[in-house]
């Protein structure tokens, strides 16, 4: 079964898209066993991401969003745009498939999609590389459509995205992209900034020990960005490594994130400091609930073949 069939609708009596938990449950069934290799495991994909804590949402289906979506004069939809920004990595992909083409763009199975990207003549193989290339078709279509891309590296809010700037842009001219994000995120911004003080003044009042624990917060987070762009700037690894190494004595980020979470272990594995990585990572499943337990694990066994392979090179 492709994925074409599973968009397919279902009969008028049960003219309802798919749910994500039907899509997510379909499209794994349709992914052969020799891609299987390029996807996490089955157990990362829910259909809710952030499940247990206040940040959980639905994941909304490619099915579902197309019920909504507006396609570009070529038909292609926002994520199938987006695969052919992304084609020379792919098909075989080195690093997998990334985890956003299911919890953003509501795909599980993408080999399928660039398949019938080929189908339709906005992708073809070059024989060369082995890798999906940009025809003619595609190319246009990337030049017409270039906010997905642009939209893809810049989003800022989970209140305005990639899927409401395409209704924005609707069906005629989309040159003015750029004006149009940096609008809206000021506006954001701006309203963020006053909701965030009234709460914050009503908030101390009503709860002051949930004020000093967002108080907290906060303070922390600046001193993360400052430290990011200070490590951006020297680009020192044992100034950053010690840095969140005292973020962790204090009990770890006071926000969540599976990025931030897991940036000691990132930065660790860096440093080839493998027993440390599996340390703090084995810290964070123990303690900071099963939202990363799974990815706790994908952690431990990549450090563990990487701890491998370094002791090889040591023994040639």
């Amino acid at each position: 079964m492709g994925l074409f069939d599973i968009f397919k609708k279902k009969t008028k009596e049960e003219n309802i898209a798919l749910t994500a938990q039907e899509t997510l449950l379909m499209q794994t069934a349709a992914i052969s066993e020799s891609e299987k290799k390029y996807y996490q495991p089955d157990s990362y994909y829910l259909a809710k991401s952030h499940e247990g804590t206040p940040f959980e949402s639905e994941v909304i289906s490619f099915e579902q969003r197309r019920e909504t979506a507006i396609p570009s004069n070529n038909g292609l939809y926002v994520p199938e745009i987006l695969m052919l920004h992304f084609c020379k990595k792919y098909p075989n992909p080195k690093s997998g498939y990334p985890g956003y083409w299911w919890y953003k763009y509501g795909i599980r199975d993408v080999g399928s999609i660039y398949e019938s990207l080929v189908e339709r003549d906005f992708l073809t193989i070059n024989d060369k590389t082995g890798k999906y290339e940009l025809t003619n078709l595609g190319i246009s279509e990337l030049e017409e459509n270039a906010y997905v891309p642009y939209m893809h590296s810049h989003s800022k809010y989970t209140t305005f995205t990639i899927w409401d700037l395409n209704q924005l842009l609707g069906t005629g001219d989309k040159s003015n992209y750029v004006e149009i994000i940096e609008k809206k995120h000021a506006e954001i911004d701006n309203r963020n900034v006053e909701s965030n003080k009234t709460f914050m003044k009503e908030l101390k009042v009503i709860d002051p020990e949930g004020y000093r624990s967002l108080k907290s917060q906060d303070k922390q987070i600046k001193a993360v960005h400052a430290a990011d762009d200070k490590y951006a700037t020297d680009n020192d690894l044992d100034w950053i490594i010690n840095f969140w190494e005292e973020i962790w004595k204090d009990g770890g980020p006071k926000f969540e994130g599976s990025g931030w979470m897991f940036r000691l272990p990132d930065l660790y594995i860096k440093a080839k400091r493998y027993d440390d990585a599996i340390a703090i990572v084995q810290e964070i499943k123990k303690t900071k609930g099963s939202y990363y337990s799974n990815k706790a694990d994908s952690y431990i066994t990549k450090i563990e073949e990487r701890k491998t392979k370094e002791a090889a090179k040591k023994i040639k």
